[in-house]
């Protein structure tokens, strides 16, 4: 499932089921851009918000491909996670590269956030 926006910078959603013991949920990946800095941060937000909404159980942030990342990134993050807490549902970012994790760490958004 592919949401329009995302289309622009964000290469792919993808909306798949992890099948547990006694129930199914559903998940989405979002896969961010390499940049995401002030002009990419509205698209992030508007396509994270838009999968919010879908209700789905689980958030996955593959950042394999993201190498910088500016404060209204984070602002993003720390919004979305505000916002998945609030509604009971999850929120994990992955393949997150060393110097990206740096800049959680040092911010001290490592406690707010989980990682994968």
């Amino acid at each position: 499932m592919q949401h329009p926006e995302a289309k622009k910078t964000y290469s792919h959603i993808n909306r798949m089921p992890i099948c547990g013991r006694i129930e199914v949920v559903f998940m989405t990946e979002v896969k961010t851009a390499p940049k995401i800095s002030v002009a990419q941060a509205p698209e992030l937000e508007r396509a994270l918000k838009a999968v919010l909404e879908t209700g789905e159980d689980e958030i996955v942030i593959n950042m394999e491909e993201t190498v910088y990342m500016s404060s209204v990134g984070l602002r993003v993050f720390a919004s979305i996670q505000k916002k998945v807490n609030a509604s009971g549902r999850t929120m994990v970012l992955k393949n997150v590269r060393p110097q990206m994790k740096e800049i959680f760490e040092v911010t001290g958004f490592v406690g707010v956030l989980s990682f994968e």
